[in-house]
């Protein structure tokens, strides 16, 4: 069973009791995969039709949104020392084709939705083309996954199909050689 603090166990279990649907991304979805590593905060995502319910748990959870976007709203709670959410909204059809391959994990206690590392790198790459900024950070990230779940793009023509979707040639190379080094 892998850890997480007090309030993203409480976010988790009051969206289970209310039934709301999420796919756990980012750090600790990189955690249940195996490379150990410290995070606070809680990224998830979510269909798009569940945004109301989920803006309506976290304002109740005394969270507030400082920074969102049509598909992101990244939350912070009152007290500014709890654990920072992220929320990513996809439409229907996107929505399931990520959770038909995703796996049922345990976190804290709490049973959660990690997508599949394939899908974790695309979500990687999609990020970090919109954010420049977090680029190198992002890379780091893949490289983990990429070695964790021993992903090949020369091997896997989906995965590879991905990364050039969501990326760029370049990026398909970075994570060529990342598969090459395991």
């Amino acid at each position: 069973m892998t850890f997480v603090g007090a309030e993203i166990t409480a976010i988790l279990r009051a969206a289970s009791e209310r039934g709301l649907p999420s796919l756990l991304i980012g750090a600790n979805a990189i955690v249940l995969l195996g490379y150990i590593r410290n995070t606070v905060d809680l990224d998830l995502l979510v269909p798009e039709q569940s945004r109301s319910q989920w803006l309506d748990l976290l304002r109740e959870l005394g969270y507030r949104v400082f920074h969102g976007i049509e598909a992101f709203a990244q939350f912070e709670p009152a007290d500014k020392t709890g654990a920072p959410v992220d929320l990513m909204f996809v439409e229907e059809a996107t929505w399931e084709k990520l959770i038909e391959s995703a796996r049922e994990m345990d976190l804290s206690g709490q049973r959660v939705l990690v997508s599949r590392p394939e899908y974790l790198v695309a979500l990687k790459l999609h990020a970090a083309a919109s954010r420049l900024a977090a680029n190198q950070k992002s890379i780091g990230k893949i490289r983990q996954i990429v070695r964790i779940c021993a992903l090949d793009p020369e091997r896997d023509d989906p995965f590879r199909e991905l990364i050039l979707r969501y990326g760029s040639e370049d990026a398909l190379a970075k994570i060529q050689s990342f598969s090459r080094r395991r």
